[in-house]
Order: C-alpha cells, then structure tokens, then sequence
C-alpha cells in the first residue's frame, strides 16, 4: 500500500469489512476510532496518527498550521534535535523515569 501510495489507516493489521446491511443518511455523524466525525470536519493522518478537528474552525486551523510549518521552515536541523531532546528529556523526568 505504502508502495503504491494508497493512504490507509487502521487500528491493527488484519482488514475486518465492516457491515453491508445498515443504511444510514448521508452527511450524518459517524464514530471512527471512537470519534465523533461530522460532515466538514477536517481530517488528517499520517504515519503517525489522525486528527479530526471541527469544520468550523477549519480557517483557524489552517492558519495556525501554516505559522507552525513556517516556523519550523527556519529552524535549524540542530536547533530542532536540541529542542526535541528537551522536550523528551523533561517528558521522562517528568513521568519518574530518569534521575
């Protein structure tokens, strides 16, 4: 799938085909991954997860991320690597695993 650039997302690894018998109407709510998902929501996923966020705020959203991205644009690969460790250092000290 990765290969041939189809974007698949799941909980496991074993394809379970959902149900054919139940109709509902289009646009309704639905529950993906324990979710709430509405019509104009803005979904994204990659490699490491999946977002829904509200349709509502999605000039917001796209906005912050463009300022993140931006952000990101200017920092150095150092920068980052020395921020990461930072962040993961303190995220372990915090959790009682380092000393």
């Amino acid at each position: 799938m990765r290969e041939a650039g189809f974007p698949v997302f799941a909980r496991g690894v074993i394809p379970v085909p959902g149900a054919k018998a139940a109709v509902a109407p289009l646009n309704g709510p639905v529950r993906c991954g324990g979710v709430t998902v509405r019509a104009g929501d803005v979904v994204v996923a990659d490699e490491e997860g999946v977002v829904v966020a509200p349709g509502d705020r999605r000039e917001r959203i796209l906005r912050d991320a463009e300022e993140k991205l931006a952000g990101e644009a200017r920092e150095t690969p150092g920068a980052w690597e020395t921020a990461h460790r930072a962040r993961i250092d303190r995220i372990l000290r915090d959790g009682g695993f380092t000393g």
